[in-house]
């Protein structure tokens, strides 16, 4: 093995063991609505309101996701693992009726039974190898009921239990 592929197996078992909080991307894009899950959003700052995410490739959901004007990140929550798991997956079942979508006038596709939904429009888009790192402004916040946190940790998406 090289020193790369240690160091890269490393980080990859690192952030495995480190629990981090699961959004739902979606944005619209002219072939219809795409979405992905992902564990890196972050809060940025207040001034403006921003967050940060980011995404491993420029095709297929995660370009159109990158190409988009505007996206809403849904901080999901213990309802949506089942939601959370078929959009981690590629071919996984997304925006189904069952699913309880619909469609903010914005154009953004909306889950209304989240905790929070953060409506955002990119700032930034930094290439960082075969990722992008985004930066969006906040535009707009959807809030629900709180509900019961889920993490995504070493491989799978777990509970954290009832919110205080």
């Amino acid at each position: 093995m090289t020193l790369a592929t240690d160091l890269a197996t490393a980080f990859k078992d690192a952030f495995r063991e480190h629990p981090a909080g699961t959004a739902l991307i979606t944005a619209a894009s002219p072939s219809g609505p795409v979405g992905l899950t992902a564990s890196s959003v972050a809060s940025v700052g207040l001034d403006p309101v921003a967050i940060s995410f980011s995404v491993t490739r420029a095709t297929g959901s995660a370009g159109a996701l990158l190409a988009a004007d505007t996206v809403l990140v849904h901080l999901l929550d213990a309802r949506h693992v089942a939601i959370a798991q078929q959009f981690a997956v590629s071919g996984g079942e997304r925006f189904s009726p069952a699913q309880g979508w619909e469609t903010l006038e914005t154009g953004e596709p909306f889950l209304p039974v989240v905790r929070t939904a953060l409506r955002a429009r990119p700032l930034h888009r930094i290439p960082v190898g075969a990722s992008t790192l985004v930066v969006a402004e906040v535009l707009d916040i959807r809030s629900g009921p709180a509900a019961e946190p889920v993490v995504y940790h070493d491989r799978a998406f777990r509970s954290l239990g009832a919110p205080h």
